[in-house]
């Protein structure tokens, strides 16, 4: 139980990392092409692709009986997958925050101030989980194939993109079993048994909207049941709830984009904040 609650801001931050594949996901799609092969299609495509910009809403919730405070973070984030570098300018509970990834290394600012990751971040993340974490940017094609079903449920649209809306079932064992996948497992302690009883307790579900006339994905919708850390209490009330549910929606306006992300200069360490 201590292992699923230290892992569950890394499994948020991962879903957030594997929602960023399919902005690299491009081509041109076949009629009548089948539900799973247009999604191995487009994660081949996406090793071509190499970059992404993203925007991203997530929503904590607490479940039901469960005390503690609802938080949305939502923002801009531009990825280079093959170099595995990243930047993010986000909204956190009303506050702007940057993050950035880049020479093996990751760094937030608050307030006008650098400050980089180093030591344990967190209750159970430490620097090496967020490194293990951002491996997940070159493995997220391997990671969106790794379907166990794949059912179109209907269409959307998303921005002015008509688009085909799938139901796609994860197939737990084949992800756990991934290197990348299995490196943030070691860094939290956790066996790919583990991984995937974690993952199976959380119900993760998907939904991916591809463009009607390609093989471009233009939204994925993620859902899951997390257990969180503690991270202290606001007026006596949880910052957040020992258990949430998470939704995570990403749309992707743009793919193959320039990621330029540079280390920020006079950074201080992570632990002064703390």
């Amino acid at each position: 139980m201590k292992r699923r609650a230290l892992a569950a801001v890394p499994l948020a931050l991962g879903l957030a990392a594997l929602l960023l594949v399919p902005a690299w996901l491009c081509g041109c799609g076949k009629k009548e092409q089948p539900p799973r092969e247009r999604l191995e299609a487009a994660a081949e495509a996406a090793r071509e692709a190499g970059s992404a910009h993203a925007q991203l809403f997530v929503s904590v919730s607490p479940r039901e009986g469960e005390r503690g405070t609802s938080m949305n973070v939502q923002g801009d984030v531009w990825a280079d997958m093959q170099a595995g570098n990243m930047e993010a300018r986000l909204t956190v509970l009303g506050m702007e925050v940057a993050a950035r990834y880049v020479e093996g290394r990751a760094y937030v600012r608050f307030g006008g101030q650098w400050y980089v990751l180093e030591g344990e971040i967190a209750q159970g993340v430490d620097e090496e989980a967020v490194t293990a974490l951002a491996g997940l940017l070159g493995a997220a094609p391997e990671i969106v194939s790794a379907a166990e079903e794949v059912e179109k449920v209907g269409e959307r649209k998303v921005g002015d993109d008509l688009c085909e809306v799938f139901s796609v079932k994860p197939d737990l064992p084949a992800i756990a079993a991934l290197p990348a996948v299995r490196e943030v497992g070691a860094a939290l302690g956790m066996s790919e048994e583990e991984v995937v009883e974690y993952l199976e307790d959380a119900g993760v579900t998907m939904e991916v909207c591809v463009r009607k006339d390609a093989e471009i994905i233009r939204q994925v919708v993620a859902t899951a049941d997390v257990e969180l850390p503690d991270l202290g209490e606001v007026a006596g009330i949880p910052l957040l709830p020992e258990s949430a549910h998470l939704e995570i929606t990403v749309d992707f306006p743009a793919f193959g984009v320039e990621v330029n992300v540079q280390v920020p200069p006079d950074a201080r360490s992570i632990r002064d904040l703390l």
